[in-house]
Order: structure tokens, then C-alpha cells, then sequence
């Protein structure tokens, strides 16, 4: 039987989560209260078999679309079952589209390797069962995305990218901390970046009380680039949000050496290692192996359209 449940077990349903995350042994077992709030922000559906949990969909919902957020099942028959009965409420809810992606509201930490964590879980690991799970019941592959992790305890700077600076900076260009007094126009670019996401992280963190290290180009003084916010994570993990380039300081390597400078401030900060993740076709994916960067994990991001299903 599946059911919304008007009344949640959560100590039954925390217990059956913990089980399977621990034996599946991908992503970062949650805390209780985590795991409860995130459940109560958004849909569930449960499977039982004699009064026992044998699996459970979790789903959140944003722009009338819903993103599947967790799916564990005791078996694969569990788990085909309660896609079935989502999708049917989720045409009942009239939602138009559902995802398995980055953009979930909720965002999952995993393990891309052993006691290396990454933030986010990207969407369908390629040639998992909940690949095959999904894609057989008419989920389509929207975009493929790469995990990319770096030992930075082995990082050094390449004499290439150190003569490449010098270079840059006998044209005005340098990169470095970003210093109010004597770095200009950040707001200008946080306008121009074209990304919304990134001026809103650049605004908060130079608007704060106690701003984190933001690395940036310049030219001449003027912000043309940037990546950070920087800071060290509790497992060693070097923290950025972005990184970025005005689209008409491109071409000069810009951001391949504010990349690099990303990675040697990071590893002087204290930072072990780095992960981040992008589309299999982003060109960035150069520099990054060009930086020692390796592919650890594949994802499939996908999608179901509900407005051609007719009940």
C-alpha cells in the first residue's frame, strides 16, 4: 500500500532513511531535525508492506514544478510502485514538469569518494538503478553533469599560469583580494555579470558584518571578475560559489588564471580539497583539468512532462 500520511511516524521513517543511507553508502546521513524539516517543506508518499516502511518519495515543489528530492525503496518493484503513484498526484496537483536536478530547492550532500563530501547531488547517477528506474518510467535525460574533485595538499602553481599573470599585468590587469578602498565598481559588476544567483551572493557577502575572502580580476582597479566567497569547510572541503568573467574581458585568460588563484588561495586558507560539478558540454571543463581536477561521477539531470499525459 502507499499513502500520504496525515500523521507522520518520523522516528519510523528516520529509521527506515538511516538504514538504507548507511548501506547505500552515497549520501551524508542527515540529522533528525534536518532530515524532519525537510520532509515537512515538501510531498511524501509512503510504501508499506504488513505495517512496516519498505520505501518512501519525497518530492518539493517550486514554480508549479516539483523536483524528486528522495527515493528508497526496500526493492526495485518498491520503488517503480511509488514513482507511479507520485507521477499520479502530481498530474492531480496539476504540476506540469517533474525534475531530478541541481535546481531542487533542497540540496543533498553526498559522497563523490570516500570521506570527500561535495554539497549537491546533481540529479541521476548514470547507470544507477534509479536510472534505469526513472528512465523507464518516461523521465528523460535533460543534461549531463560531471563531479570533478582535486587533492590540494598536491597543488601547486604552474610556471605557465605565473608567467601568464605577469603577462596580464603589463597589460592593468591583476588578481587579488577584494578591498573596498582600493578596488572599485564591484556593484557595476555585479549588475553586468548577467547572473543572478552570483550578484546576489557578491551583494550579501560585501554587505555582511564579517565578509569572507572574495577573490578578484581587475583592471586597472576595476572589477571585472570574481570567484568566492572563500572559506574553509568543517571537512576541509575549499568553498566558492562562483566564478566569473565580464563577457567583454573574455579571451584572455582571465578566468583560467583566476581559477588558479582560486585553487592556490584555497590551499593557503587551509583547504584540503576542492569538488564542484558542470555540464559535460561547459568549455570551463578545461581549465579545470588543466588544474589536476579528475571526473569522479556522472549524473544525468532529467525531466517528465505531464501536459501531453491525459488520465
Amino acid at each position: 500500500m502507499i499513502r500520504i500520511p496525515e500523521m507522520i511516524d518520523f522516528d519510523a521513517l528516520y529509521a527506515f532513511y538511516k538504514e538504507k543511507t548507511i548501506q547505500e553508502e552515497t549520501f551524508v546521513l542527515l540529522k533528525p531535525s534536518t532530515f524532519k524539516d525537510i520532509v515537512e517543506r515538501g510531498f511524501l508518499a509512503i510504501k508499506e508492506r504488513k505495517s512496516s516502511i519498505s520505501g518512501f518519495v519525497l518530492s518539493h515543489f517550486k514554480d508549479n514544478q516539483s523536483y524528486i528530492t528522495m527515493l528508497y525503496g526496500s526493492s526495485i518493484d518498491d520503488k517503480h510502485a511509488l514513482i507511479q503513484f507520485y507521477d499520479q498526484k502530481m498530474m492531480e496537483f496539476n504540476i506540469h514538469e517533474s525534475f531530478i536536478h541541481f535546481f531542487n530547492p533542497v540540496s543533498l550532500p553526498w559522497y563523490p569518494m570516500k570521506d570527500i563530501v561535495h554539497p549537491c547531488f546533481q540529479g541521476v547517477l548514470i547507470g544507477s538503478e534509479n536510472d534505469e528506474i526513472y528512465q523507464s518510467n518516461k523521465y528523460l535525460p535533460h543534461s549531463i553533469q560531471d563531479t570533478y574533485y582535486r587533492n590540494l595538499n598536491t597543488f601547486e602553481m604552474p610556471n605557465s599560469i605565473i608567467d601568464q599573470l605577469k603577462d596580464n599585468q603589463k597589460d592593468g590587469y591583476e588578481i587579488a583580494l577584494y578591498n573596498p578602498k582600493k578596488h572599485k565598481k564591484i556593484l557595476e559588476f555585479a549588475d553586468n555579470i548577467n547572473a543572478p544567483h552570483w550578484k546576489s551572493v557578491i551583494l550579501e557577502n560585501i554587505n555582511s558584518e564579517n565578509p569572507l575572502p572574495l577573490l578578484v580580476a581587475l583592471k586597472d582597479s576595476l572589477v571585472i571578475g570574481f570567484t568566492g566567497p572563500l572559506r574553509v569547510e568543517e571537512n576541509g572541503r575549499g568553498y566558492f560559489a562562483g566564478i566569473g568573467v565580464l563577457e567583454a574581458e573574455r579571451g584572455k585568460k582571465i578566468g583560467k588564471t583566476l581559477f588558479f588563484m582560486l585553487c592556490q588561495t584555497l590551499k593557503n586558507m587551509g583547504s584540503s580539497y576542492m569538488t564542484l560539478y558542470t555540464g559535460r558540454d561547459n568549455p570551463a571543463r578545461f581549465i579545470y583539468l588543466s588544474a589536476g581536477f579528475e571526473i569522479l561521477k556522472s549524473f544525468y539531470t532529467m525531466k517528465k512532462k505531464y501536459d501531453s499525459i491525459i488520465l
